[in-house]
């Protein structure tokens, strides 16, 4: 870099780790690995790394910075004077992640499958959802199954669909792990919408809701209405809301709230605001920064289950006893 300040947090590290001669090799789709160490993967689209199997350590993910410091075994000073010294002198732009484009209007072209017995036999299997609470929803037409036995929890929006949650009803080999970049044992995939419906997810609405929950997964949302339905439907009125993990869950609350004050006259009507993430550092981190904020002068209540990592985690505890 010819100018002397060095933007080191956003230095594109694909390019940058090329450049100073790290093993790494492209795999396809803007991903590269290293030659020595195949679970350390580098996503070059989003700029930042992460070592697979080395999660809990410090600086096992993120920029060039971090890269260095567990890589190369560099303390942050080090690094920083490295970064420095091999850029003296040189071009070197700064990352800036490419423009998200959205489709213009979202066109719902799922298959559907008129019998949908591979996904009542996983929800009721392998997450211990009761059928009856499975069938229920089927019925509703808020989830149903595609060609290839996958689960599509539908986004609907003023009983319209808007986009839809995939979940997968068979276990990923290690190569199509490897395939699709994920240490999932399902297949996910969220499909593409529009900017607008970007933010909004998979829902439940009884009523005039006075009560919100949020959760990070369609599955979350179902075994905590299974845990709690006989006490949501004495209170009625509620609405379950699914925000598909924590990455843009504090724009999701806000969509729904925004629409909410707009259609459902929460302004007048709403008590309580539920955050039911998961008990991990995202759903720690989430959790405190919605909980800086209130809504109408109601504050965001922390219900995260107390014993398990998630809600379908403690259905299933419950479920054994």
């Amino acid at each position: 870099m010819s100018d002397s300040k060095i933007d080191f947090y956003n230095i594109p590290i694909a390019e940058y780790l090329l450049m100073i001669g790290e093993p790494i090799i492209e795999i396809g789709g803007g991903y590269y690995q290293h030659k020595d160490h195949d679970s350390l993967k580098i996503n070059s689209k989003r700029n930042y790394f992460v070592w697979n199997s080395r999660s809990s350590d410090k600086n096992a993910k993120g920029g060039v910075v971090q890269y260095l410091q567990i890589v190369r075994g560099y303390t942050l000073a080090e690094t920083l004077a490295s970064i420095e010294n091999s850029l003296l002198g040189k071009d070197f732009k700064v990352f800036e992640p490419k423009k998200k484009e959205y489709p213009k209007y979202f066109n719902y072209r799922v298959k559907e499958t008129p019998v949908p017995l591979e996904a009542q036999k996983y929800l009721v299997t392998k997450r211990k959802i009761p059928n009856r609470i499975i069938r229920h929803f089927f019925s509703l037409g808020l989830i149903t199954q595609n060609e290839y036995e996958e689960i599509i929890f539908k986004w609907f929006k003023n009983e319209k669909v808007v986009g839809f949650t995939k979940q997968g009803t068979r276990k990923l080999t290690d190569e199509e792990k490897e395939k699709y970049h994920t240490k999932r044992d399902y297949f996910k995939y969220v499909a593409e919408t529009t900017e607008e419906d970007t933010f909004w997810g998979f829902n439940y609405l009884v009523g005039v809701p006075k009560q919100l929950f949020f959760f990070e997964s369609p599955i979350d949302l179902l075994s905590y209405y299974t845990l709690h339905e006989k006490e949501l439907i004495t209170k009625g009125d509620f609405w379950l809301i699914s925000v598909d993990g924590t990455g843009s869950a504090q724009g999701k609350v806000i969509s729904f709230l925004t629409f909410g004050l707009d259609k459902l006259n929460l302004k007048d009507e709403l008590s309580s605001l539920s955050l039911c993430f998961d008990n991990d550092r995202a759903g720690d981190n989430s959790t405190a920064q919605i909980q800086e904020q209130t809504f109408n002068g109601i504050e965001f209540i922390d219900n995260r289950p107390k014993k398990h990592k998630d809600w379908n985690e403690t259905l299933e505890k419950e479920t054994k006893k």
